[in-house]
């Protein structure tokens, strides 16, 4: 059972823009997805979104779950020092 939000052909179309993109940002153009118009400067976040849809995409085909991270806070004990 696939565990994340997204269908494959959502995520190859979205892998698609965002490659897209970068190419167009790293040769110096903008580039727009929808409502958003990227730039040069926004090469690390490009390739951020990229990392996550990778992720994505291998949650699909592996079934995995989302990681959840649980903190354990040590409780003092009052009166002890």
């Amino acid at each position: 059972m696939a565990s994340s939000i997204w269908t494959r052909a959502e995520l190859d179309e979205q892998i698609t823009l965002y490659k897209r993109a970068l190419k167009a940002c790293a040769s110096g153009a903008s580039y727009t997805i929808g409502s958003r118009s990227l730039t040069r400067q926004d090469l690390p976040r490009i390739r951020e979104h990229l990392a996550y849809l990778a992720g994505e995409l291998a949650a699909l085909d592996h079934g995995r779950g989302p990681v959840l991270v649980q903190a354990r806070v040590p409780h003092h004990k009052r009166g002890r020092r």
